[in-house]
């Protein structure tokens, strides 16, 4: 059964996927020395994960070269289109916000780019082209599906309080709130504008895809809804969503839509649960550790992980994945986690309660 749901989703279990999405791939988010993607490529990995925000494709660009390692050997994910095209809050909230634009955490600054913009991505993954050294990208992401700063504010609350430590943490709860109830507000009020911003994102992608600059494209942290509605105006289909997986932040429902729409799967935010006591029990009876488990339970479901590590032995312990199977009694008790709590991206609160003009009303999380 194992088997067939893998190769029903089209993946490949080898690390050295020659030019094919693997199972198990390298993150490089944060990753900041050429020496370590060396290391990865030596030990093995081919599918090698970025984006324009991280700021280091000429870290890859320089470990591929080092490598020795084809060009055509590689499965090279990038993503562009992170930020709105304006990070200017509306005027009503300025006063309250306390500035007119958001700001951007010295943790994301590398990856603030002019390009790196909705609206600007065929010109972003020509940038990224230049930066990698590369004529193509295997897959490139829309890296969200946000169109507004305060879109970009309230979906991006769970990841922003590891990034700005200004933040305390007491007052997560009280801005998640606000933030989500002005996210939503306006979200009502700007359907047609979002609407055809995210359109247009996907329709750069398509003319990369036409031009040759990318050989497949594909979506990260989109709802089913936003998913759903690109079936009104895309012409390719999606590739890839890249989204947070993990016993606590399972999304069934994600999971189910990816596998009827034949859309491959990347899971990421193992790593943020490794102290959870069930994964540690089942990891000491396994002699395994509880981020091996972790994954080995995405990679299990047929989804795709890229973990990051600096250290050698973390990479080749990510490879080992491979090599053992959990039992369904330790896959239920992992499964029996989920709570749907997110560590990153909330980008559902997005999703408007009325349709663009035209068009169906979008898919509510309870129809799936």
């Amino acid at each position: 059964m194992f088997m067939l749901t893998l190769y029903a989703v089209g993946l490949p279990t080898l690390v050295q996927a020659g030019g094919e999405l693997a199972l198990v791939g390298l993150g490089t988010g944060g990753v900041k020395q050429v020496s370590t993607i060396v290391k990865a490529i030596r030990l093995g990995y081919r599918t090698i994960d970025t984006a324009l925000l991280y700021g280091n494709h000429g870290l890859i660009r320089d470990a591929i070269e080092q490598s020795g390692v084809a060009r055509d050997e590689f499965f090279l994910t990038s993503k562009v289109g992170f930020f709105p095209t304006s990070l200017d809050l509306p005027e009503e909230h300025q006063k309250a916000f306390g500035f007119q634009s958001l700001p951007v955490p010295a943790a994301l600054a590398p990856g603030f780019h002019p390009l790196n913009r909705k609206g600007k991505e065929l010109e972003a993954i020509r940038l990224s082209l230049e930066q990698l050294g590369v004529s193509y990208l295997d897959l490139c992401l829309i890296h969200t599906p946000v169109t507004s700063a305060l879109e970009l504010a309230a979906s991006f609350i769970p990841h922003a309080y590891g990034l700005w430590a200004e933040f305390p943490k007491w007052s997560e709860v009280l801005v998640k709130g606000a933030l989500a109830a002005l996210a939503s507000q306006e979200a009502q009020q700007r359907v047609g504008e979002a609407y055809e911003q995210r359109k247009r994102s996907w329709q750069n992608l398509e003319e990369a895809k036409r031009r040759g600059l990318c050989k497949h494209i594909g979506v990260s942290n989109y709802p089913i809804a936003f998913m759903k509605e690109m079936e009104a105006y895309r012409t390719f289909p999606i590739y890839n969503e890249q989204q947070e997986l993990h016993p606590l932040a399972q999304f069934r429902h994600i999971q189910d839509y990816a596998s009827k729409a034949q859309i491959r799967l990347t899971g990421y935010g193992t790593g943020v649960i490794a102290s959870n006591a069930v994964a540690r029990e089942i990891s000491t009876r396994l002699g395994r550790s509880p981020g091996q488990v972790l994954l080995r339970w995405a990679v299990q479901k047929g989804i795709a992980v890229t973990p990051k590590s600096n250290k050698e032995s973390r990479l080749r312990e990510n490879l080992e994945v491979l090599d053992f199977v959990l039992e369904e009694e330790d896959m239920k008790l992992l499964d029996a986690l989920d709570k749907e709590q997110v560590f990153y991206w909330n980008t559902s609160l997005l999703v408007p309660d009325v349709a663009p003009a035209g068009l169906p009303k979008l898919p509510s999380r309870s129809e799936f």
